[in-house]
C-alpha cells in the first residue's frame, strides 16, 4: 500500500476511545462550517453554541474555519472570538471534542499543548475515536480520508501535515503565514473540481462495511450531505452530518441513538432517526 492511501483497519485499530460522561442530556455533532466564508458569518455559529448548555459533549467533525493555521500568532479576530465562544460553552460543563479535518493544520498534539496555546477542547483527535455512551459506541471521523480516488488531496494530506512543515510554520512571520494560507483555501477551492463534484456513494459504502463492525453507527463530516448510509448485515448505519455551512444543521444524539436534526434558522427542528 503506498504511504499515503488510507488504512481504514488500521485507523479504527489506533482510534482512541472516548466516553460521554452519564447523566441527562445530549451529544451534539456539527461539521463543515468553514467560518470566513462570506456564506458562513460567525456570528449565528456563535449563538448556536451558546444553546447548547445541555449537553454532555459536543463534537465537531472537522473544517471549522476556511483555513484554519492552529497556532495563536496567527488567528484573526473572528477566530478568537469562536474560539473565545468553545471556551465558555466548556467553562460552563460542556466538553467539547475536536476531530481534524482537512482544512486543519498544527493543532495541539496533548492536553498540554492546547493549554498553552489557549485551544479551548478536551479531546483533539487526528484520524478517529470511538464514542462510548452508555452501551454505545459510535465511530467518528471527519472523513477526506474515505475517497481513495481523489490521490491529489491524500497525498497532499501526507505531506502538509509533516513535522518539517510545521516547523517550518512555526517560525515563519504570522502575517506570511496567514497569506499563504489565504492562497492554500483558493488553491483548495478551485483544485481537483471533477473529483468533488463525483460524489464518491461506492467509496462511503466500502468505509462503512470496512469500519462499522461492533459499532452501532458512525458519524462522518467532509461530504456537506444530509445522508443516512444502510451497511449490509448490521442495523448500524453510516450518517454523514449535514454541512453548518449551506444548511446550519446541528444533529442532536440521545443516549437510546435517536438523532435529531436541528436547523437554527426560521424552520422548527425535525426528527430523523
Amino acid at each position: 500500500m503506498q504511504p499515503w492511501m488510507p488504512d481504514w483497519n488500521k485507523m479504527m485499530e489506533e482510534a482512541p476511545e472516548i466516553s460521554v460522561a452519564p447523566g441527562k442530556g445530549y451529544v451534539y455533532l456539527i461539521a463543515d462550517s468553514h467560518l470566513g466564508d462570506v456564506r458562513a458569518p460567525t456570528g449565528p455559529f456563535f449563538e448556536m453554541l451558546g444553546e447548547l448548555r445541555d449537553a454532555r459533549l459536543v463534537v465537531f467533525l472537522g473544517d471549522l474555519f476556511k483555513v484554519w493555521l492552529a497556532m495563536p500568532k496567527f488567528w484573526d479576530r473572528h477566530m478568537r472570538e469562536i474560539l473565545a465562544g468553545f471556551q465558555t460553552l466548556r467553562d460552563s460543563g460542556v466538553p467539547i471534542m475536536f476531530v481534524v479535518g482537512n482544512r486543519e493544520f498544527f493543532l495541539p498534539r496533548n492536553a498540554a499543548q492546547a493549554r498553552r496555546r489557549q485551544v479551548p477542547f478536551d479531546h483533539i483527535v487526528e484520524g478517529a475515536c470511538v464514542l462510548r455512551w452508555g452501551n454505545r459506541r459510535y465511530g467518528m471521523t471527519h472523513g477526506d480520508i474515505i475517497n481513495r480516488a481523489d490521490i491529489r488531496h491524500l497525498k497532499w494530506r501526507r505531506f502538509s501535515r509533516g513535522r518539517l512543515i510545521e516547523i517550518l510554520f512555526r517560525i515563519m512571520p504570522g502575517w506570511l503565514a496567514r497569506g499563504i494560507a489565504h492562497r492554500l483555501e483558493r488553491s483548495m477551492a478551485k483544485s481537483n473540481v471533477e473529483i468533488k463534484v463525483q460524489y464518491p456513494i461506492g467509496e462511503i459504502k466500502a468505509f462503512a462495511e470496512t469500519v462499522i463492525s461492533g459499532l452501532d453507527g458512525f458519524f462522518v463530516g467532509h461530504f456537506h450531505r444530509d445522508e443516512i448510509i444502510s451497511v449490509p448485515n448490521t442495523k448500524a448505519k453510516l450518517r454523514i452530518v449535514p454541512d453548518w455551512h449551506s444548511r446550519k444543521i446541528v444533529l442532536r444524539l440521545d443516549s437510546k441513538g435517536k438523532i435529531t436534526a436541528l436547523r437554527f434558522q426560521p424552520d422548527d427542528s425535525a426528527a430523523v432517526g
